[in-house]
Parts: C-alpha cells; sequence; structure tokens
C-alpha cells in the first residue's frame, strides 16, 4: 500500500526544498517525488527565484478549465506546466503565503485521492478541487471568526454529548448546519437549532430570520441553547480537541469520512487548529425549548406584509413554558414520523 504524506509530512518536505535554495537570482525548480509505489506520478515543488510551493501531477490530459489559471481559492491557482523527464503537468500553486494552511490541506487530500484511482489524473484532479472551491467558499487564511468557532463548537458538544450516543453515524448525515440550512440538525422525526450564549447574557439568543424557528416542517422543531464560558486558557475544552473527540467518536461508528467533509464546509481545517488551541468554552448550563404555537418568535405566517429580512433575539426567560428535558427530545426525535 502507498504510503501517503500527511499535512505534517508535506510541510517538512516543503520546509527542506525550501531550505535548499540557491543564490540570489537562483531559478527553476526543487523536486521531490510523493507516493513512489503509486502508477501517477506526483511532485512537491519550490519554485524559484519566486519561492512559490507547487504540487504537480503529470497527465496526458489538462482539463480546458485549467488551461488559463483555475482559481480554487484566493491564493491558490491550477496552471498548466511541464517537468524535464516526465513532459505535461498538472499544477496547484500557491500564489500567497497567508494560503499556505489551505494549499496544504488541498494537496493532502489529493494525494489521497489519487491512491484510489488509476485513471487519467487531469480531470480527476480538477473535478476534486472544484469540489474544494466550493467547500472553500467561507474558509479564510485568517481561520474562523470568534462567532462562528464558537457556533461550530456548540453544534459539536451537541453531536457528541447527545446524537452520536443516539443516532450513531446518522448524526453526522443530520448536521446540517455547515450547509446553511434553516435548522443546524435535521432527523426524520424534526429538527433542531444551535444556540450559544456566551457572557452573562445567557437567556438572550440571536435569531437569523422568520423562517429559523418555523416549525411549519415535517416532525418537532426544538431549540438547544448551550451557555458557555470563553476564555484565553485555563479549564474547559478547545475547539480542536472537541473535534478530535467528535472524530473519535465518528470513526468507531464509520462516520468520520462524513465529518470530515462537513467540517470543511463548516470552515474548520485541521491545519489551522493552531489558531483555536488557546481559546477554551466550558459549559454552564444548557436548556432544551419545544418550539410550537405560542413560543416568543417571528414566523412567516406572522410577519407583517412588506417586512422581511428579520434578525432578532429571543429572551428564553419568557419561554420557561416551552422548557422540556433533552430526554424528551432525543424520544421526539427517535419516533418515526
Amino acid at each position: 500500500m502507498t504510503a501517503v504524506p500527511s499535512a505534517t509530512d508535506l510541510e517538512e518536505l516543503w520546509a527542506e526544498l525550501e531550505a535548499r535554495q540557491g543564490g540570489p537570482g537562483s531559478a527553476g525548480r526543487r523536486v521531490r517525488r510523493v507516493l513512489a509505489d503509486s502508477p501517477h506520478h506526483c511532485f512537491v515543488a519550490v519554485e524559484y527565484p519566486a519561492a512559490r510551493r507547487v504540487f504537480s501531477v503529470v497527465t496526458d490530459h489538462t482539463p480546458a478549465s485549467a488551461t488559463k489559471g483555475l482559481l480554487v481559492t484566493s491564493g491558490v491557482v491550477v496552471e498548466p506546466g511541464s517537468l524535464p523527464e516526465y513532459g505535461t503537468t498538472l499544477d496547484l500553486v500557491l500564489r500567497a503565503g497567508a494560503y499556505t494552511d489551505i494549499f496544504t490541506t488541498l494537496v493532502a487530500d489529493l494525494l489521497v485521492m489519487l491512491t484510489q484511482v488509476t485513471t487519467e489524473p487531469g480531470d480527476v484532479v480538477v473535478n476534486r478541487l472544484s469540489e474544494w472551491q466550493r467547500m472553500l467558499s467561507g474558509v479564510s487564511p485568517d481561520g474562523l471568526p470568534r462567532e462562528r468557532q464558537r457556533g461550530l463548537f456548540g453544534e459539536l458538544h451537541t453531536m457528541s454529548d447527545l446524537f452520536l450516543p443516539t443516532f450513531g453515524p446518522a448524526a453526522v448525515y443530520a448536521w446540517t448546519g455547515p450547509d446553511q440550512e434553516l435548522q443546524d440538525f435535521q432527523f426524520q422525526s424534526g429538527s433542531v437549532e444551535i444556540k450559544t450564549a456566551a457572557g452573562h447574557d445567557a437567556n438572550r439568543v440571536w435569531i437569523s430570520s422568520e423562517r429559523q424557528l418555523n416549525d411549519a416542517g415535517p416532525g418537532a422543531l426544538f431549540l438547544v441553547t448551550l451557555a458557555l464560558d470563553a476564555r484565553q486558557g485555563g479549564r474547559g475544552m478547545s475547539l480542536p480537541e472537541l473535534v478530535r473527540q467528535v472524530r473519535h467518536q465518528a470513526t468507531g461508528l464509520g462516520g468520520a469520512g462524513e465529518l470530515d467533509r462537513r467540517l470543511v464546509r463548516a470552515g474548520y481545517l485541521d491545519t489551522q487548529s493552531r489558531l483555536y488551541e488557546d481559546r477554551r468554552y466550558a459549559l454552564r448550563g444548557r436548556t432544551v425549548h419545544r418550539v410550537t404555537d405560542g413560543f416568543p418568535r417571528i414566523i412567516e405566517q406572522t410577519r407583517p406584509v412588506g417586512v422581511s429580512g428579520v434578525r432578532y433575539t429571543v429572551d428564553l426567560l419568557a419561554a420557561t413554558s416551552f422548557l422540556v428535558s433533552h430526554e424528551d427530545m432525543i424520544t421526539a426525535l427517535e419516533t418515526k414520523a
């Protein structure tokens, strides 16, 4: 079986190639082959004098979309190229150092994929990068902003604590938060919206639209609110620690691959995990509300004519009569619709 270098291995290879840079004004590429036992000829390289990192795959066919440069994300582009003794290549090129983490993640993924196919790799690589182009639309080289980090923590914590133990891998497939669906989890028998509240006012949550708390869909609708203490260092769990915990659970249940794909769509890259290590979250409390008639909310059916794009807050102290236990929520979600 062909050994596939990890993202860490790739970083070390590129660092070694960069350390071998020639004198001022030197040109050309320092190249290292990877996947030595693969039928595909794959290389990592550093190109001088620009010191650009490059990943090259030898191909007999360069897809039309790559002939003028296919922008995967800002700072990463696909271009036609060539290597002596091998001929035409398809090159993934890092054009801006700020995107190094994203670039390394892409190359690591492509290498895994190339071990699984024996067909001519040109179209395969471009098609895979087109998928990544869609997934990376919300990914920044600076990582997730604080609010999105906290929201992702809340969704993963709920998955780990409540849904994976009950539903197994189906919990991963029910996680629709990464796709910006109306609710963060959608099961056959109901939906769950996850909110996180930090600071002193843990009883107020933001609702992003008049459709988010609309229970007109199939099954029951629940609002789960996690009160979190967020701080730099100290007690609690970091987002990368939680990701590792959920990934371990999903691996044991056979859902790790799908979890990883959804994490990327949520904007979480392992190569950026160091950006989140110092910020830790401690759970102060969790409430579950059944959202139904009478719950304090704005929905399409009651929205004034001419009003749209609604964003509002709900004071959960006004919704105490809708509180239920998480066991009751699980029972409702387990019930066949």
